[in-house]
């Protein structure tokens, strides 16, 4: 584990760094493709080309607990809301289940023809939501594995799925962005919002579950408003030729938005952005954001924590940011 320097500016700002400590860099020896953050907030959890799911605290980049076993290279990772739940999905397209606290597995079953790409667990903590490169989207019991819902078909692979925080909507990216009833399995609409092919966490839930971000192949965030079946607004982040992530702040006021190796971020109100882009020396495979605002990124074979701190006050009272 090694550590990477940062600089600030003493200007006032919206976002600043939340403690003193330099980002912590996790060198690990293999490419991590996902992450997640567990609901306290205090530990994520890594999968990648080893076949294992690694959980790490955030405070000081130390792993905890032994590695989780798969068996197979992890593409995609979810936690329970409750904070009971990691699932892992696999190149082979199986689907593990493990207790976040033991790293017991509680249960696996095979769930695709091919990559699961993508993966999310229900708000009741009792469904798992996939996509594969097999082109179908699918819901599964957690505690059995029985399938529920679906296959439900899509003309390419499916890179992301989200369920909307209210449980109700399941939100599926392909070369469209489709919204399901998570009931019946339902299409409810469709928004013609192309995302990136490869590696994507290309979806994010507002927390009223009426507006979806989108992230676009071509380097455009749209905010859309599900139940109005309508595009809000989108604007461009900087250029890249493969934007890959975006994650949103708890309290919806910004979201950091990757864009091969940089990273941005934007006020969700005025669409601006808020800081200066904080450029790596890799490509961003996956990034996720705590309640804490604590920014997780993985890029090749490290892992970077940062501590961020955003307004609780939308909107922005100041739209620029500290330099990191």
């Amino acid at each position: 584990m090694r550590t990477q320097g940062s600089s600030e500016s003493d200007r006032s700002s919206s976002i600043v760094h939340r403690r003193e400590a330099e980002p912590i860099v996790i060198d690990c020896l293999h490419g991590i493709f996902s992450l997640a953050i567990l609901v306290d907030g205090k530990h994520v959890v890594s999968g990648g080309v080893e076949g294992k799911i690694r959980r790490w605290r955030i405070e000081d980049g130390e792993e905890v607990g032994t590695p989780m076993d798969v068996g197979s290279p992890v593409r995609s990772i979810a936690v329970s809301r409750d904070g009971r739940w990691i699932v892992g999905g696999t190149k082979t397209g199986w689907l593990t289940v493990w207790d976040a606290e033991s790293h017991s597995k509680v249960t696996e079953f095979k769930a695709h023809r091919d990559w699961v790409l993508a993966v999310d667990i229900s708000p009741d903590t009792t469904k798992i939501a996939t996509g594969s490169s097999d082109n179908t989207a699918c819901v599964w019991s957690l505690s059995t594995g029985e399938r529920l819902l679906g296959p439900l078909k899509h003309e390419h692979r499916v890179v992301a799925v989200k369920y909307s925080p209210d449980g109700r909507l399941i939100a599926t990216a392909t070369r469209s962005v489709r919204v399901y009833d998570s009931q019946d399995g339902s299409l409810l609409t469709e928004f013609l919002v192309k995302v990136n092919s490869s590696l994507n966490y290309s979806l994010a839930w507002a927390s009223d579950s009426k507006q979806l971000f989108a992230l676009s192949h071509d380097g455009y965030i749209f905010r859309v408003d599900v139940s109005a079946q309508t595009t809000l607004s989108k604007w461009h982040i900087h250029t890249s030729n493969d934007p890959m992530c975006i994650a949103l702040a708890s309290d919806g006021t910004f979201i950091a938005a990757s864009a091969g190796s940089s990273v941005s971020f934007w006020s969700t109100t005025s669409q601006k952005q808020i800081g200066t882009v904080i450029e790596y020396t890799h490509k961003v495979w996956s990034m996720a954001m705590s309640s804490n605002c604590d920014l997780v990124i993985s890029g090749d074979k490290q892992i970077t924590l940062r501590a961020l701190c955003g307004t609780r006050n939308p909107p922005y009272v100041h739209d620029n940011v500290s330099n990191w």
